[in-house]
């Protein structure tokens, strides 16, 4: 072997070259690199077997990027060389030896020379251009470098991942970073996902309904920290200060709710999130509707239009998702507007109230008409007060009988009707849908019915937030939309309507009101599934593949990365699943989506039993 300068224009990549996969890789970050630092390792040539030509059979990408210098017109195309000319030794052998037997730098070194580097004053932007890559990137090292030292060592024994250890950059406390990793289960500390939710649990998400209520700009400038993850470009990161951002969002609340306060509601009260408990304890007046406009009746026969166009084009229920979605909006919306503006009696709120709160989007969420339960009591005899009116009785009017008597008798009356409904379904079933009728679709008082029937409506938004916009949640507010529509508005006339309708519209109401109350919801109260939520789906043969989606956020991004990748040779082949090994959490969780969307494939807790 000797050393021999040659310039650029003799030499060629030789066929022999054993590096196939990925010798084109990286050759303009090389290039950057020469052009700054020259070439520090020789290339291994031979005489190329005609011309005065060599070949390169060990430095094909070096060679690549000395070219492409050239056409850039960095270097001179006969720039000299430097190279070791091999004239008798195996060329193969040579390429192999040199491309086996190079380790590439671990990323920890890297991470360390990056921040040498700007340790000794060099910027972002010339580190970038030093070695071909972008100050994105390089920022991103500078990052990883100030991670726990610790943690890194880990790192460099394999006992941490890389994409986990790029996690820990959210916060720069070392004893943190290493209290957090040290009380982390053994599952979680090969979750990044976990791992940055441990990090980031006493912020608030930016993404969050609050964070994009109050927003990032009015956050910063009333001094707030961001928390921002460089990592992954998706995040909006997190708000730091949780009492400035609740502070913020009461203020802009309570802005919307001063003009709230000038219609002459009994209170009004801000709430950025709203109290379920509360919810369900309040019972909810009913608004009045006036006659569409012209406007809303023109709007109204232009959809109707539409989705007779849709029905004749896709049938009453469209497999087109994007044509069934439409047909439901258009329902909705025609529902709606067939109600007219709403209208609040000032009677109803002298006696209810409203609450300004966020909605799931940011949004402002204003929900009028709410009784508190000290306040029911009032409204009932108001009520009472308003039937005896359109009846004739007076309202104060006093019994011909003692409290006694008037007790024993009803009791007797109660046994009667008890009786006589025993033996009469077809009046059971007007009683019983009835009752629940008034608990689903009006929230009327106790006393529109005497069956001791009640129903509870299970909040199903406190477990999954995306609920609202699930197939399942659009089917069932369809169909209560387009029940809505034929029943009487006000709730003392339910009774008689129902008697006057057929065995088919009784059946249906029932079965709305009934689906309205499942609840099957596993929490850790009670983590393990009702044996009659499963006979339930077994009896309706539900199949969960129509109402539910695999998504990266709504699973992959919570679950195991194994369990990401079971998931995806489940649902398709091994190798698929195989092909993403390699893959960080974030990027893996993308692509099981696109692999398993339209597949079918369901977790164990969805499949039927």
């Amino acid at each position: 072997m000797t050393m021999q300068i040659i310039p650029l224009t003799q030499l060629i990549p030789s066929p022999l070259n054993v590096r196939k996969t990925g010798a084109k890789d990286g050759v303009p970050a090389l290039a950057a690199s020469i052009a700054v630092h020259g070439l520090l390792q020789n290339l291994q040539v031979r005489p190329a077997p005609v011309g005065e030509l060599f070949e390169v059979v060990a430095g094909g990408r070096r060679l690549a990027a000395l070219q492409l210098l050239a056409k850039q017109k960095q270097i001179a195309p006969d720039y000299a060389v430097p190279c070791d000319r091999r004239d008798d030794a195996d060329a193969t052998e040579i390429s192999l030896a040199e491309n086996e037997l190079r380790l590439p730098m671990h990323p920890a070194d890297q991470f360390d020379a990056f921040k040498k580097l700007a340790d000794g004053g060099k910027g972002l932007e010339e580190i970038a251009a030093r070695f071909g890559t972008t100050a994105k990137v390089v920022q991103q090292r500078l990052k990883l470098a100030v991670v726990s030292p610790k943690l890194v060592a880990l790192y460099r024994k394999g006992g941490i991942g890389l994409d986990c250890l790029m996690a820990f950059t959210i916060i720069d406390n070392h004893k943190q970073q290493e209290k957090i990793w040290k009380e982390l289960p053994d599952w979680a500390r090969q979750d990044a996902s976990r791992i940055r939710e441990v990090l980031t649990n006493t912020h608030i998400a930016a993404d969050s309904s609050i964070g994009r209520f109050v927003g990032i700009p009015a956050y910063e400038a009333a001094g707030g920290a961001v928390l921002r993850d460089l990592f992954d470009e998706a995040s909006a990161g997190w708000l730091t200060d949780a009492a400035l951002v609740n502070r913020l969002a009461a203020a802009k609340l309570e802005e919307s709710a001063a003009a709230v306060r000038t219609e002459g509601w009994k209170w009004v009260e801000i709430m950025p999130v709203l109290s379920w408990e509360m919810l369900n304890a309040c019972d909810r007046a009913r608004p009045e509707y006036g006659e569409p406009t012209e406007t809303q009746q023109r709007e109204i026969e232009t959809l109707t239009a539409e989705g007779n166009a849709l029905t004749d084009a896709h049938g009453e229920e469209p497999e087109d998702e994007a044509a069934y979605d439409r047909l439901l909006a258009i329902q909705d919306r025609i529902a709606d507007l067939s109600e007219g503006p709403e209208l609040w009696p000032d009677a109803v709120k002298a006696m209810a109230g409203v609450i300004v709160t966020i909605g799931q989007k940011g949004d402002i969420d204003i929900r009028r008409g709410f009784i508190r339960p000290e306040d029911k009591a009032v409204v009932r005899k108001a009520e009472r007060a308003a039937r005896n009116h359109k009846s004739g009785a007076k309202a104060d009017e006093a019994p011909a009988f003692s409290a006694a008597l008037i007790e024993d008798l009803s009791a007797h009356r109660t046994a009667g009707l008890q009786a006589k409904l025993a033996a009469n379904p077809k009046i059971a079933l007007v009683a019983v849908t009835h009752a629940l009728a008034l608990g689903v679709l009006y929230r009327a008082a106790d006393d529109e019915t005497v069956l001791g029937i009640g129903v509870s409506i299970p909040a199903l938004e406190r477990s999954a937030g995306d609920i609202e916009t699930s197939k399942a949640r659009k089917e069932l507010a369809a169909a209560t939309t387009a029940m809505r529509k034929g029943l009487p508005k006000d709730p003392a006339k339910l009774w008689g309507w129902l008697l006057d309708q057929d065995h088919k519209t009784v059946m249906a109401l029932l079965a709305l009101c009934a689906a309205h109350s499942i609840d099957a919801v596993q929490t850790k109260q009670a983590p393990a599934m009702s044996g009659h939520a499963e006979q339930l789906a077994g009896a309706l043969k539900l199949d969960m593949a129509a109402y539910w989606q695999p998504t990266a956020a709504g699973y992959f991004s919570r679950v195991s990365k194994q369990q990401a990748l079971d998931a995806v040779a489940e649902g398709t082949t091994r190798q698929a699943a195989d092909n993403l090994v390699r893959l960080k959490k974030g990027e893996l969780a993308k692509e099981a989506e696109k692999l398993l969307t339209g597949s079918g494939w369901l977790p164990a807790l969805l499949r039927a039993a």
